[in-house]
């Protein structure tokens, strides 16, 4: 998935609890929260501290998008996402569908 956001790939991720992202420029509004860790690919912890909002399109925006210092990728929460946006995932060989 592509968005806005400098055209910035994002992996729909049903393991992650949060959104996320490694790009500290891409964030909105951004603000201070408690330092939760977050564990990474490579098996190692980082506390972020800070979260904001990304607008993919017209018709998404996330909110409460973890800034992960080190994080190669971006990740969409499919848990935050049905948890904030009261919707339905639908997954198949192909697609998903929220």
């Amino acid at each position: 998935m592509t968005g806005e956001a400098e055209n910035v790939s994002w992996i729909i991720d049903t393991g992650a609890s949060n959104h996320m992202t490694g790009s500290l420029e891409k964030l909105k509004d951004l603000r201070k929260i408690s330092a939760c860790p977050v564990g990474l690919p490579n098996g190692s912890h980082v506390l972020p501290t800070e979260e904001g909002t990304i607008k993919l399109d017209n018709d998404l925006v996330l909110s409460n998008v973890l800034y992960v210092p080190g994080l190669a990728c971006n990740l969409i929460s499919v848990s935050q996402t049905i948890d904030e946006s009261d919707c339905i995932a639908a997954f198949s060989k192909h697609r998903c569908v929220l």
